[in-house]
Parts: structure tokens; C-alpha cells; sequence
């Protein structure tokens, strides 16, 4: 698989591909603390990455340090992003890179890892996947295990349909380029589900696509479902005539990118989208969509799992388990009101840290109130240790 491409979400504009930094620095604060390791260690800690961990390629002081003290006293923690883009491995690698330590694949979860859940169903009929650059996304899903030979791109639709486009222009070149004509694709086929698994880059042609797909027969090209406008039917007859189930995985509008403001994320395209098919219904159909990723239940759900499971590879007494998880984030809508509705939800108890190193900014009172504002991450580790340890772990280290 190719690079995750340098326009993801977690990958600024103009990032160049990753060289294997040096684990030579600044001296380290890592520290096993013997009260702390005499402490019940029945809670964990969910960390968003941009933002929290790191801005573009830029580590964000104390989160080495932060996640480096956790691991030395055998707290459990997960990263918990709505980025995406590549697998969970490789994002782990490149996350491991920027703060030059271990993180582990099975401390992953990022926006698409829920679509494995939809394995069984989707893996050997058509797709179309959304996002990213080149043929990564492709390649992703083959990864996870769709059939690489049932995966479409909006890009191999064009090389099919070179008219569908409706303001070509401007992407031709990159189209012709990364598009392929499939031996056992045509606008018979059924299309069966729409991924989105990334920001989607072209959004006019994306757009398009979509639209024709959610407004067919069946899933196919080129045709129109007569039981569209039906008020007879549930939905006003739209989505009910085989057309693809649509899923996103990151909900949020805005992400942090080097640049002064935050950039338009995949939960944009989604408004864009959720705005062409209001007009194209007249307000009359709801856009049906399964959504995974910050702040869904569903992610909340599949981290939970993800916790406890690395939970027990250190601890396999069954009498001990994590009893309250400890989101830190940046992001209000995603990271806060993800972990509220965890708290609604869950057997467990979600407490939240809201930093000021990534989306909110200081002085802004948030729409979803977290249990606690910190300046940065250690700020954050340090006050949820101390709130279920009754050890201060100190302040940070610049030295």
C-alpha cells in the first residue's frame, strides 16, 4: 500500500512523506511512580491526536511525556481519531514516528476502523469508496478485506462514464491518471454501498455521483427510481428501490491543519451533500446514512472494546476492569459530546478534558461542557491521575 496521502486529516498540506525520526532529544519524563503503581488502576484514557498529540507533523509539548508516564505505571490508554486514511498499523507507525515512541496497532481506532463491522455484508459486492488521493482508499478497503476486484472509485467511474462529470476541467488530468476501466464493471452493475472513508477531494464530482447513486434504481448509473417522490412510501419513496446504503465515518465539520482557522473536514462534505439532496427532494426525503466516528455511539462502543481488550493483556484477573475512561480532545462537538453520550450510554463512566492546543481555543466557553479544561495534555493526564489516584504526577518537565 502507498502512502497515506499528505492531504488526510491527519497529515497537513505540503507534509512531505515521513522520515524515520531520531529517538535522540530532549531528556525524557518517563517515571515509574511507586504510588501510583500501588493504585487501583481501574481507569483509562482515550486520547484524540490532532490537536491533543500533535499539530501536522509537530508534537505538542508533554504528550510524549504524558503517554510515555502512562505506559511506565501500566495505564491503559487508546487513540481515538477521526482521522483515517491508512491502516490502523501504519498509522500507528507514523503517529510513534512524529512522537518518537511505541505506540501499538491494537491502541488504534481511527475513523474507519467500524467499517470492519460491515464486513460480512459488503466484502464481495460492489463498492464505492470516497476519499483520499491516488488509489490509497482502494487499496485500504482491499486491506481490510472488501474484494479489491468490487471496489470503485469516482475516479475509474469517470474512465466509464468520461461525461458524468458535470465541470471536468479542472481534474481530468488526475482522473485519467488514477482511474481505471474494470473488466466486470458497467452501468449494469449494482452498486451496493457508498464509503466514505475520507475528506472526498473532488467534491463536484463526488457529489454528483452520490446523487445519481441515492436517486437510482437498484444502484445503477444512469437511471432514475420511479418510486422517487412516491408519498405513498416511507421516505417519500426515496432510498427505497435498492439504491446503495451510505456511510460516513467522521462527522466533524472542521479539523485543526497548520493553517490560522481550522480546514473543512469530511462532516462538510456531508452538509454539502445532505444540501443537494434537501434541493434535489424539495425538503421532502430525509438523507438516509450510517454514521460511525467522534461523536457517535457507535465508535464510543468499538472503543470501549478496543480498551478492554488491551486492558486484558496486562491484566487477565477477571475481578479487575476499567471503570471510567478519560476522553481528552480538543474538539467540543466531537471529543466532548462523544463522551457525554458514552456516559449516557455505557456501563462505564466517561469523564472528558477539553485542551487548548487544537480547535478550542482559550476564553471560548464550549457548546458541550467537558468535565475539565486543561492548557494541554500533561495538564489534562496530570489532573484525571490525580482525581482517581490521589497522585500528583507533577508538572512538566522542560528541561
Amino acid at each position: 500500500m502507498e502512502n497515506s496521502n499528505p492531504f488526510d486529516e491527519n497529515c497537513p498540506p505540503g507534509a512531505l512523506p515521513l522520515e524515520r525520526l531520531s529517538l535522540q532529544g530532549k531528556p525524557s519524563q518517563t517515571r515509574t511512580i511507586p504510588d501510583l503503581q500501588k493504585a487501583s488502576r481501574d481507569f483509562a484514557f482515550a486520547f484524540d491526536i490532532d490537536g491533543v498529540l500533535v499539530r501536522g507533523k509537530i508534537p505538542i509539548p508533554g504528550a510524549k511525556q504524558a503517554l510515555e508516564t502512562l505506559q511506565a505505571n501500566s495505564i491503559p490508554f487508546i487513540l481515538l481519531t477521526n482521522g483515517g486514511g491508512m491502516t490502523e498499523a501504519g498509522h500507528a507507525e507514523r503517529v510513534g514516528q512524529r512522537l518518537t515512541m511505541q505506540i501499538e496497532e491494537d491502541q488504534f481506532v481511527q475513523s474507519h476502523t467500524p467499517f470492519k463491522m460491515l464486513l460480512d455484508e459488503y466484502k464481495d459486492k460492489w463498492i464505492l469508496v470516497l476519499g483520499g488521493h491516488r488509489h490509497t482508499v482502494k487499496e485500504l478497503a482491499a486491506q481490510y478485506g472488501f474484494n479489491k476486484d468490487r471496489i470503485i472509485t469516482t475516479s475509474d467511474v469517470t474512465k466509464h462514464h468520461p461525461s458524468i462529470h458535470p465541470f471536468p476541467e479542472m481534474t481530468t488530468a488526475y482522473h485519467d491518471q488514477y482511474g481505471n476501466i474494470l473488466d466486470d464493471f458497467s452501468h449494469e452493475q449494482q452498486i451496493a454501498a457508498i464509503f466514505v472513508w475520507t475528506s472526498p477531494r473532488d467534491w463536484c464530482l463526488d457529489l454528483q455521483i452520490c446523487l445519481d447513486l441515492l436517486l437510482s434504481s437498484q444502484g445503477r448509473l444512469g437511471t432514475r427510481s420511479s418510486l422517487n417522490g412516491d408519498p405513498r412510501l416511507p421516505n417519500h419513496g426515496y432510498q427505497q428501490d435498492g439504491q446503495p446504503k451510505l456511510f460516513f465515518c467522521n462527522p466533524d465539520l472542521e479539523w485543526a491543519t497548520p493553517h490560522a482557522i481550522p480546514r473543512l473536514a469530511q462532516g462538510g462534505f456531508r452538509a454539502a451533500l445532505e444540501g443537494v439532496w434537501a434541493a434535489s427532494t424539495k425538503g421532502k426525503a430525509k438523507l438516509e446514512a450510517w454514521t460511525c466516528g467522534k461523536p457517535t455511539t457507535t465508535t464510543y462502543e468499538y472503543a470501549e472494546r478496543v480498551l478492554e481488550e488491551y486492558y486484558r493483556k496486562a491484566e487477565p484477573d477477571l475481578n479487575n476492569s476499567i471503570k471510567t475512561v478519560y476522553m481528552v480532545g480538543d474538539n467540543p462537538e466531537s471529543d466532548i459530546c462523544g463522551a457525554l453520550l458514552a456516559d449516557e450510554n455505557s456501563h462505564l463512566t466517561w469523564k472528558s478534558c477539553l485542551v487548548e492546543t487544537g480547535v478550542h481555543k482559550a476564553g471560548t466557553v464550549p457548546d458541550y461542557p467537558p468535565t475539565k479544561t486543561a492548557s494541554g495534555i500533561w495538564e489534562a493526564v496530570r489532573w484525571a491521575v490525580k482525581q482517581e489516584s490521589k497522585v500528583d504526577i507533577g508538572p512538566l518537565y522542560d528541561g
